[in-house]
């Protein structure tokens, strides 16, 4: 009964996951299995029932991604878990494709970013963890890092964070917005 309450109005109720789910995230054109941010919400209902929800975002802890939904309805992030500091989420284990190439989770650390990704727009540290922030024409990359510079997490948004002026004073960026491509 509780079940009905809380999740009453949540899109994935009805979903279905398959068994033999394979992830693959492709960070140059976020997208999810072929569903793109701005796609439908519904065409991620090979998701299936999600686990949880947090700050917005449905999770998928066993599989190590986050969706958010914007009020249009359509998917407006995409979150890849590969270490979870609160041990909920399992590490991501699909696959993650940058340019037609396959990219390896050890290959995203602080050190390798600028290899794969050219210059960072935005670095953020703070006693956590740090932030590299890659602003895109459509969309916004952030990859979280540990303090060692191993990968925590990616976050692929429409929604660009250091968009909004008083982010930007947050994290005390002092370059122009929006950033020249």
């Amino acid at each position: 009964m509780f079940d009905f309450i809380l999740r009453r109005g949540n899109p994935t109720n009805r979903w279905q996951r398959a068994s033999d789910l394979a992830l693959t995230v492709v960070l140059d054109a976020p997208a999810i299995n072929g569903v793109a941010l701005g796609d439908s919400f519904a065409q991620l209902s090979f998701l299936g029932r999600n686990d949880d929800v947090q700050c917005g975002a449905l999770c998928y802890h066993e599989l190590g991604v986050g969706v958010d939904r914007a009020k249009d309805g359509t998917l407006d992030a995409i979150s890849v878990v590969f270490e979870d500091s609160s041990d909920r989420s399992r590490p991501f284990a699909g696959t993650l494709l940058w340019k037609d190439g396959r990219l390896e989770p050890s290959q995203l650390t602080q050190d390798n970013l600028r290899n794969l990704f050219g210059d960072w727009y935005w670095l953020d540290e703070d006693e956590d963890e740090r932030i590299a922030f890659y602003e895109y024409p459509d969309y916004e990359m952030q990859i979280e890092l540990s303090l060692i510079g191993s990968v925590k997490r990616v976050i692929l948004t429409r929604a660009p964070l250091l968009s909004d002026p008083w982010q930007r004073e947050a994290y005390g960026v002092e370059k122009q917005w929006p950033p020249v491509y």
